[in-house]
């Protein structure tokens, strides 16, 4: 008999958030209603570091080289791989619209040589293989790197990253297991009971020290989560297809055999994991409850003391968002200006083949001039900013840590004051922020050749001094570069900062959730706190009998 998904505990629960308005909890209860009226599919995670073997593992999966090897892949590009009935792949980029592609053509949007610094805003990308032996409603997703990926900000990786099914976390037995992929467990533990651990590049050790490090990595998970966590060994290059077929006996198959239940067990944990949330909150209520109306404004005085109040974060975020924004412009021109030189001397060697070719008087030259300029310069700055997006970007994700940091401080903080005043704890959650990429600069070149001796073209035989005209052309080459180097710094500029305010705003709206939350939930009657405690009592019975029902049904 098949499972049920907790429907009515849900149900109980999104009403008290809604009801009690617990902030922080209403975005996820919402991601969890969507999943549950989604198609039914069971998204295959595969997460790690740069360079650590997940394209190679989905390769071989799929049993051809449909991801690129050996390069990094844009940094914002989610790959999701699945069996359909003809061989196609699916592009969405960042404005939402859609392309159809072949296979063949993948790594023009998803190789770093060929998408540099994703130029060309890929989104996401689907493909779909006929002759991919993996059951239907299942599919591997191909990840960026883990720190892009955690802090990658759209609508569509939100979505996904709550979906995750399966995770395969691959970490190189190079170099086990870092704090990065630990503080990934942390975050993929909120969203799915289904983890496991795929050791890549086995090949590059000897057995004993392959063993040595699987002994390393599993002490070391059960020391920090508490539980075991399968470990699968994979290498390219020595037992490939037995080590494959593994994961697929071991992992792939059970979710295809009893695939509504898995899909219901994952749908159960996310909900029991909101329950518990949402346990805790209303426990702070039923304790500030049980207090008087004199003794809950001296909890809030304590709670909510000089370095706890809103006036004190205001500051502190206006003051990191202050140090942020100072000398972005700087930044950004150290990273741009030294193309110049070699932006100029290729465009001066073009202009002398161009030039070759251009008749006419004095003033038609001058046009023509301005009309190849303009061109000209707008491809190469777009190329210029392009190629270096990657480095602003890192500007901007410099500005996310730190209001990522404090947001995470202010959390622990609150925490704290609670734990001491009312001896009970907020729930254990991670703040739900994430940092921007910055948007796509507009490529502003402006008029590029002032000089008005054109107006006299009838002075000028083109047939003797056509030679010295065009080599004052070409020395103006370099002075329109820096001119518009300078707007295009100008331009990111305003970009990156709008950017950054964005995040600022984030983490005040985080902030603000909280505190309004808390506030809110210490301001109860002692009649009240039986209501609480009933509602409490309510949700951990329902979630009991959930299990309990479950359980009876395997």
């Amino acid at each position: 008999m098949a499972k049920a998904i907790y429907s009515e505990l849900f149900e109980q629960v999104k009403h008290i958030i809604a009801r009690k308005n617990i902030l922080p909890l209403q975005q996820q209860a919402n991601q969890i209603d969507r999943i549950i009226r989604k198609k039914n599919t069971i998204d295959i995670a595969i997460l790690g570091e740069f360079n650590v073997g997940k394209s190679s593992f989905i390769n071989s999966f799929t049993g051809r080289e449909v991801l690129p090897v050996g390069v990094i892949p844009v940094t914002s590009v989610i790959t999701a791989i699945g069996k359909g009935d003809t061989e196609k792949a699916t592009v969405t980029f960042s404005d939402g619209h859609r392309k159809e592609t072949t296979i063949n053509r993948l790594n023009d949007y998803i190789n770093e040589s060929e998408n540099p610094g994703n130029s060309k805003r890929v989104e996401s990308v689907e493909v779909k293989l006929p002759d991919f032996d993996l059951p239907g409603g299942l599919q591997l997703i191909d990840t960026p790197g883990l720190g892009s990926f955690l802090k990658h900000n759209t609508e569509t990786t939100r979505e996904w990253f709550a979906n995750i099914g399966v995770a395969i976390i691959a970490i190189s037995a190079e170099r086990p297991l870092g704090e990065n992929e630990v503080k990934l467990l942390n975050e993929i533990a909120e969203k799915t009971p289904e983890i496991v651990v795929l050791l890549t590049k086995t090949d590059l050790l000897p057995e004993k020290e392959v063993t040595r490090v699987e002994t390393y990595i599993r002490r070391n998970l059960q020391s920090t989560f508490g539980k075991e966590f399968a470990i699968f060994r994979y290498s390219t290059k020595k037992g490939t297809a037995e080590l494959t077929g593994k994961i697929i006996r071991q992992v792939i198959d059970p979710l295809h055999i009893a695939f509504d239940d898995k899909r219901v067990d994952i749908l159960n944990h996310k909900i029991v994991m909101l329950t518990r949330q949402c346990i805790a909150y209303l426990d702070i209520a039923r304790i500030a409850a049980l207090h008087s109306e004199e003794e809950q404004k001296k909890l809030q005085d304590e709670i909510f003391s000089r370095r706890n109040n809103r006036s004190f974060f205001a500051r502190e975020i206006a003051l990191i968002l202050s140090d942020q924004l100072n000398g972005i412009r700087d930044k950004l021109l150290k990273i741009l200006l030294p193309e110049q030189n070699q932006i100029s001397t290729q465009l001066q060697t073009l202009f002398e083949t161009e030039y070759k070719t251009w008749n006419g008087n004095l003033y038609r030259r001058t046009r023509k001039f301005e009309q190849w300029m303009h061109a000209e310069l707008n491809r190469a700055m777009i190329r210029l900013a392009a190629n270096h997006e990657r480095e602003y970007q890192r500007i901007v994700e410099k500005a996310g840590d730190h209001f990522i940091f404090f947001a995470t401080s202010f959390r622990n903080g609150l925490n704290e004051k609670i734990k001491n005043v009312l001896g009970t704890e907020m729930p254990d959650k991670q703040p739900d922020m994430s940092i921007e990429k910055i948007k796509k600069p507009d490529i502003l070149v402006g008029w590029t050749f002032d000089n008005h001796l054109d107006l006299l073209w009838f002075l000028f035989p083109m047939s003797l001094l056509g030679k010295m005209f065009g080599l004052y052309f070409k020395n103006s080459i370099p002075r329109e570069v820096e001119i518009n180097i300078y707007r295009l710094a100008s331009t990111l500029t305003a970009n990156v900062s709008i950017t950054i305010r964005k995040m600022k705003d984030q983490t005040w709206q985080y902030i603000t959730n909280e505190l309004e939350t808390i506030e809110a939930l210490l301001t109860g009657t002692t009649d009240e706190s039986k209501i609480y405690e009933k509602l409490i009592a309510g949700l951990q019975k329902q979630l009991k009998d959930d299990e309990t029902k479950n359980v009876k049904k395997e």
